[in-house]
């Protein structure tokens, strides 16, 4: 599992794609959770490292995630407290 290093910045989340079963989806990560669970500012660049640097953690939750549903996953501040993930 790696990160996807053509991850970016949409509309102030971190959307990037990642294989599930089914094939490839798209996944976004709400910057507001990046922020409150990874420790990332507003800052892209900041959004990005906090991705790169906790995706084992991303992409183990957007898979749960996908697995309830066909489509494009988001994942919410909501989502990593569910999941019982610590806040910085």
């Amino acid at each position: 599992m790696s990160f996807d290093p053509d991850a970016r910045i949409d509309g102030g989340d971190v959307r990037f794609t990642m294989h599930f079963p089914d094939g490839m989806r798209t996944v976004r990560i709400r910057g507001d959770a990046l922020a409150e669970y990874f420790g990332a500012d507003s800052g892209g660049s900041r959004m990005l490292e906090a991705y790169r640097a906790n995706f084992r953690a991303i992409h183990a939750l957007a898979q749960q995630l996908g697995a309830a549903h066909a489509g494009d996953v988001t994942i919410t501040a909501d989502d990593l407290r569910a999941a019982g993930h610590a806040r910085r």
